[in-house]
């Protein structure tokens, strides 16, 4: 199967840092091109707050800017406390809507409306001389030097392939085997009548179904084992971050570890998926051994009807590396940042 190629990344990303009423806060990277706000679950962030339209807002990509968009909702969306329709944001800003606040961090090339003169070129020469005078040198060496340990410890998490584990190709050539094949049963009056030659393979194919079982605990334990690397991994990073001396060094980390956060759940949901197959196939395993092995009619109608409620396992790790490659792309950005 051909590997899809590679999409081009955005120059520029975005977290959305929310405060829902009760003062909870979550971190969530900004999707492109479109992230939808609002209370219904099929928002692409849903909020549980009352103050909040089912379709509230959404934000956008939009001409290298980065804008939120009321849609029509009852209470409005305010940015920095002013009622908008549409507005371009900036770095900082926060918007309202209902009680919850999300306030905006951006980080890469991304436009900015033009409301503030920028005098960051023109003091940091003053602060550069202050800072040097001050023997500043040293704390610029230590964070240039943090800064690269920092860089080198994310890049080797995002080297990692959290999805990936030695049973799923034992698993897809079981899965392959078994492929269409069904159990081959005959029920009358209420007695289990099998063939011979029709009892041979349907234990030939039950065999196979116990493998895999086998297989899906090693599997599950793999995972397990992947989601708490992934945990002490983002657990070290962060606190290498927590040592930066710079708001800006601070800022971008804070950002960083909120996209390898949205990683951990990638894992957890290919984790999940993996427990509803392990029930399904021990469900239909012990069907089989009812029926087949100690011909009892009574599970046979059971048997005939029965179908896998689980996503198959070769969709559900693709939708893992998926997903993680597409956070990998976005922490790229923060990358590049703390790389200059």
């Amino acid at each position: 199967m051909l590997s899809p190629q590679p999409q081009q990344q955005p120059e520029w990303s975005a977290i959305l840092e929310v405060q829902d009423p009760d003062g909870r806060r979550t971190r969530h990277p900004f999707r492109h091109p479109r992230v939808a706000v609002g209370r219904r679950p099929d928002n692409d962030l849903s909020l549980a707050d009352q103050g909040v339209s089912h379709q509230h807002c959404e934000f956008i990509a939009e001409r290298g800017f980065f804008v939120v968009r009321d849609l029509g909702s009852h209470n409005g969306t305010f940015v920095n406390d002013r009622r908008v329709g549409e507005a371009r944001l900036r770095d900082g800003d926060e918007v309202r809507i209902g009680g919850t606040r999300i306030r905006v961090a951006l980080q890469g090339k991304v436009r900015s409306p033009p409301r503030r003169v920028r005098w960051t070129r023109a003091v940091l020469p003053i602060l550069v001389a202050a800072v040097a005078a001050a023997g500043g040198w040293r704390l610029w060496q230590r964070e240039r030097d943090l800064r690269t340990r920092y860089v080198a410890a994310l890049r080797e998490h995002l080297a990692r392939d959290p999805c990936a584990a030695p049973q799923l190709e034992g698993l897809a050539a079981i899965d392959a085997r078994i492929a269409s094949r069904s159990f081959a049963i005959a029920l009358e009056r209420g007695a289990v009548r099998i063939s011979p030659s029709d009892e041979r393979a349907d234990l030939e194919l039950l065999d196979l179904y116990r493998r895999r079982l086998r297989l899906y605990a090693d599997l599950e334990t793999a995972l397990a084992g992947a989601q708490q690397q992934e945990r002490e991994s983002v657990e070290r990073i962060s606190r290498l971050g927590q040592r930066f001396a710079s708001a800006r060094d601070r800022k971008l980390a804070q950002w960083a570890e909120g996209i390898l956060q949205e990683r951990e759940k990638e894992v957890a949901e290919l984790a999940e998926g993996v427990r509803a197959l392990t029930a399904d196939t021990q469900k239909l395993v012990g069907l089989v051994e009812s029926v087949v092995v100690r011909r009892e009619g009574a599970n046979a109608a059971a048997l005939a009807g029965f179908r896998f409620a689980a996503r198959d396992l070769q969709s559900l790790a693709q939708a893992c590396r998926t997903g993680s490659e597409r956070i990998a792309g976005t922490a790229t950005g923060a990358l590049n940042a703390l790389a200059e």
